[in-house]
């Protein structure tokens, strides 16, 4: 606090002798006053005369209205001075008071700085503990996903290698049951079936074959004479129908003669004889008939004859197509036969297999072995459940660590922004104090010097409070 000295006072009558109006200083005044004991002032000597001079009664009124002059004029000068001071005083209080806000909003803004300081330095330990922390769970992390990652794999090669191995046993053991099962049942029905097929069919094809060719020699050579005969026979069949329908011709005219005659009274010998050959022609004509008959019916045998001929062709193709069936009976036993060594040959190959009874055990025990195999499947699974559980756990934290470390990140810029705006309030706070101080110790001077302007002290008073408090409603 700056301590406010009075300027001492001086002597009245070098107040008078200062204020005294210039246009009279030239002159030797001599001041005479009522009271004898007042100690007069020193002469002044004068510039064109040396001798005191003496003053009558009217010169001393003169002097005396001029005295009074001075002295209302030095006293409202006095009363003006005062005035000057009072408001100097009461402007040097009020930047005294200013004064004093600002220092304490100085040192509330230092400890504002210093606090804020601290909350600096503990965020940025917290921030670079926190980063550290982040970073270190966020390499854990990782290593935990890629070590995930390989066990996934790992899982998903042992769960592919699992099912392939499954469905393979699974395939083999069904296409074993099936053909073991078609194999045990059949195989022994089929070989005897096709070993009392296969005798009966060669003693059949042996008898059946000699037959046929016998019979088909005879067939045809009965074909071959039948259709002979059928040409022949034709051949008289057309004549024969010729005759015959010359003899009905023949026929029908003599009975329409003999009709003719009947109704004739008086025939002679001659037309009886003519009636009686006609008759016999009749007769005759009716026998020829009668063999034309026979040759239809004969001809009628050649014709069931031919269909039993082609009934025999018919048969002789089923007997060569039963011989081509026998061969491919024969390949197919020969067939089933090596494919039943080959199926006796696999099960010697099983370990611990002696007779026929040890299969359905085996195939328990491969039943067995594919539950077990599918049990591991079902449990590898679960454990790639799990294992994808804990990746997506994994890939959730990253992604937490990885907002966790963009919000402190923001954090850290908004303090840093924070930090620049409290120091650039500190400088410029620290600037205006430098200005105060500059003011203070200006003020301090003209404290020593009190002649001087004090307008000029008052106005640049007035601009350092302005500009302080504008600078200062700026910042805060």
């Amino acid at each position: 606090m700056i301590l406010r000295t009075p300027p001492p006072k001086r002597a009245r009558q070098e107040a008078i002798g200062v204020n005294s109006p210039p246009d009279r200083s030239d002159r030797g005044l001599v001041i005479y006053e009522d009271n004898p004991a007042a100690t007069p002032a020193p002469p002044v000597q004068p510039s064109h005369s040396s001798g005191p001079m003496l003053c009558t009664y009217q010169c001393r009124q003169m002097v005396k209205a001029e005295f009074l002059d001075a002295l209302s004029s030095a006293e409202e000068q006095v009363r003006e001075y005062q005035s000057k001071m009072e408001a100097l005083n009461e402007n040097f209080s009020k930047v005294e008071a200013e004064r004093k806000k600002f220092r304490d909003q100085f040192l509330y803004a230092e400890q504002e700085l210093a606090a804020a300081r601290g909350r600096e330095h503990a965020l940025q330990e917290q921030l670079l503990k926190e980063v550290s922390d982040s970073q270190e769970r966020f390499r854990k992390q990782l290593e935990l996903y890629s070590k995930l990652e390989v066990k996934l794999e790992n899982e998903k090669n042992l769960h592919r290698k699992a099912e392939s191995f499954a469905a393979s046993a699974e395939t083999k053991a069904s296409e074993l049951e099936k053909k073991l099962s078609h194999l045990s049942e059949s195989i022994e029905r089929e070989r005897r079936r096709l070993n009392n097929e296969l005798a009966q069919l060669k003693t059949e094809s042996k008898f059946s074959v000699s037959r046929i060719r016998a019979d088909l020699e005879q067939m045809e050579c009965k074909a071959v004479n039948a259709e002979k005969e059928s040409e022949l026979l034709k051949e008289q069949l057309d004549d024969l129908k010729l005759q015959l329908s010359e003899c009905l011709h023949q026929k029908f005219e003599l009975e329409k003669k003999l009709s003719s005659l009947m109704f004739q009274e008086g025939c002679s010998s001659e037309s009886n004889i003519l009636v009686k050959h006609l008759q016999e022609e009749l007769r005759n004509c009716e026998s020829e008939v009668r063999e034309a008959r026979k040759l239809k019916s004969s001809y009628e045998n050649i014709e069931i004859l031919k269909e039993k001929l082609l009934e025999e062709k018919r048969h002789r193709e089923r007997a060569e197509s039963e011989l081509s069936n026998l061969q491919e009976l024969e390949l197919n036993m020969r067939n089933v036969e090596n494919e039943l060594s080959s199926w006796k040959l696999m099960i010697k190959d099983i370990p611990d297999f002696s007779c026929c009874e040890d299969i359905p055990i085996k195939f328990a025990a491969l039943q067995k072995e594919v539950i077990d195999s599918m049990m591991k499947v079902g449990e590898a699974n679960a454990h790639m459940k799990q294992m994808e559980v804990a990746l997506d756990a994994a890939q959730l934290g990253k992604r937490n660590a990885e907002t966790e470390a963009a919000l402190i990140k923001e954090k850290a810029e908004a303090l840093e922004l924070d930090i620049k705006r409290v120091e650039l309030m500190l400088s410029t706070v620290n600037e205006e104090r430098e200005r105060l101080k500059n003011v203070i110790n200006e003020l301090k001077r003209s404290k020593i010097d009190p002649i001087g302007d004090e307008t000029a002290k008052g106005t640049l008073l007035q601009v350092l409070y302005s500009t302080s408090v504008q600078n200062l409603i700026g910042l805060f």
